[in-house]
């Protein structure tokens, strides 16, 4: 059974008596431990797709279809039953780490208040399952910097510390949207290399949302192309990549940036 099943999904917007269709009838399936990659310019429904799993949308937004994690329903499921999943089953890496973590809390209060919340653990052993998760991300002197603020870390050590945010509740599934954008190119290879191997590691599902063939050619099975709030193509990334059936992924493959440093570079094992 595929981990997360989307079916006819569709995200409409409303403002002041008028209305946008943002997602289509939009379908697909992600199996457990697979990567799954979303691509298509700004626009084109990628992230409402992924804020549409578990409602995250904003009270605007009206969602139809069918979402099933597990063979449970989530777009008719209870707020009580949501919160669990997002974080706990659930778990979100978004564009810009600096808006994601709050600025007043350390980067220790953000850690323990997931594993508080959604796993059984407790007192000194939340505090050392959090300092075990920095390290695990690769940020040194974790005992230490648990007592940081935000502010006191690079870019990319914020993601760093969202991506152990995100995982630190053991989720089934990771929803990626577009986590290199704001970082630099170098620090773009070590997250998604971190990312990758957090993966394997873990044997988590992960949907990968980008506009960046070349990051999605090297991570992704799958790959789902989007236009215009509808799914025109999805499947096998060889497949889409290298015979593309539907006109406007052939345009975004002729368009497509020139690769990232070398794939020797990439393929490294994470710091």
């Amino acid at each position: 059974m595929a981990l997360l099943t989307v079916e006819h999904l569709c995200v409409t917007y409303s403002h002041e008596g008028s209305a946008v269709r943002a997602v289509d009838d939009v379908g697909f399936a992600i199996e457990p431990g697979e990567i799954a990659a979303l691509v298509g310019e700004s626009g084109s429904g990628k992230s409402s797709v992924a804020l549409a799993l578990t409602r995250l949308l904003p009270p605007r937004a009206v969602v139809a279809g069918t979402v099933r994690l597990n063979g449970s329903s989530l777009l008719d499921a209870s707020e009580d039953r949501l919160r669990a999943v997002r974080g706990g089953h659930i778990a979100y890496i978004f564009q810009d780490p600096a808006s994601s973590l709050n600025p007043v809390l350390t980067v220790g209060e953000q850690l323990m208040e997931m594993v508080l919340f959604h796993t059984d653990v407790r007192g000194a052993e939340a505090r050392c399952l959090a300092v075990e998760w920095l390290a695990r991300v690769g940020i040194g002197s974790a005992g230490e910097r648990l007592n940081a603020y935000p502010h006191e870390f690079s870019g990319g050590m914020q993601q760093r510390v969202c991506i152990a945010m995100a995982l630190a509740a053991n989720p089934s599934l990771l929803v990626a949207d577009e986590p290199t954008t704001a970082l630099d190119v170098t620090v773009q290879i070590q997250i998604l290399r971190l990312i990758r191997d957090l993966q394997r590691q873990l044997g988590l599902s992960v949907l990968l949302i980008s506009h960046d063939l070349t990051v999605v050619e090297r991570l992704a099975g799958r790959l789902g192309v989007m236009q215009r709030g509808r799914l025109v193509e999805w499947g096998p990334v060889a497949q889409v990549l290298n015979k593309p059936a539907h006109p406007y992924t052939q345009e975004l493959i002729r368009a497509r940036l020139p690769p990232l440093p070398t794939s020797d570079t990439f393929s490294q094992e994470s710091p």
